[in-house]
C-alpha cells in the first residue's frame, strides 16, 4: 500500500490495529508494535533475496559480511480497523526479532521501555513451552497521519 509522506508517495505495511493501541502510539506512550512470528509475517518481513546472498557468503567463507535478512526498504506502516472509521500511519525505523525469554524481555525493557510481554514471560518461566515465542517487533519514530483518531 502507498501513503504520503513529505510530499511523496511511499511503501507502506498495511495492519490491522485495535484503537486503544493506536492512541498509545498517537499520545507516544508506545512505539513498539509487536506481531507473533508466523508465516504471513514471516512473508511480509523477510527479504528471501539476502537470505540467498547470505548463504553465497557463508559458502565463500565470508560471514562476517552477512546482512540482516529483515526487510529495511519498507519504512512506514498503515495501521487501520476493520470496524473503524479510523487510520494511523507511522515511520518505522527497525524491524527486529525479539524472545519471550528474561534476556529478549530484558532488552525490550532497556531499549524501548517496553513491557506487553511481562506477563507472558512469568507464564513462560513458570512453564516454558516446547518452542521458544517469538515475535516481530517495528520500531515506531513517527507519526506521519491521522484520521478519526482523538
Amino acid at each position: 500500500m502507498k501513503i504520503n509522506y513529505k510530499g511523496q508517495e511511499i511503501e507502506a505495511y498495511s495492519l490491522v490495529m485495535n484503537r486503544n493501541n493506536a492512541l498509545d502510539i498517537l499520545n507516544g506512550k508506545k512505539c513498539i508494535e509487536t506481531r507473533m512470528l508466523s508465516s504471513k509475517y514471516e512473508k511480509m518481513f523477510t527479504d528471501f533475496n539476502q537470505i540467498e546472498e547470505n548463504e553465497k557468503l557463508r559458502k565463500a567463507g565470508r560471514e562476517d559480511e552477512c546482512q540482516s535478512i529483515l526487510r529495511t526498504d519498507i519504512e512506514a506502516i498503515h495501521f487501520y480497523s476493520t470496524g473503524a472509521p479510523w487510520t494511523l500511519d507511522v515511520a518505522i525505523d527497525e524491524i527486529g526479532i525479539g524472545e519471550v525469554t528474561e534476556e529478549g524481555i530484558k532488552f525490550m525493557h532497556d531499549e524501548f521501555d517496553f513491557h506487553d510481554f511481562d506477563e507472558q514471560l512469568k507464564e513462560f518461566k513458570k512453564n516454558p513451552p516446547k518452542e521458544l515465542p517469538l515475535f516481530y517487533y517495528l520500531h515506531i519514530c513517527e507519526i506521519i497521519s491521522h484520521s478519526g483518531l482523538k
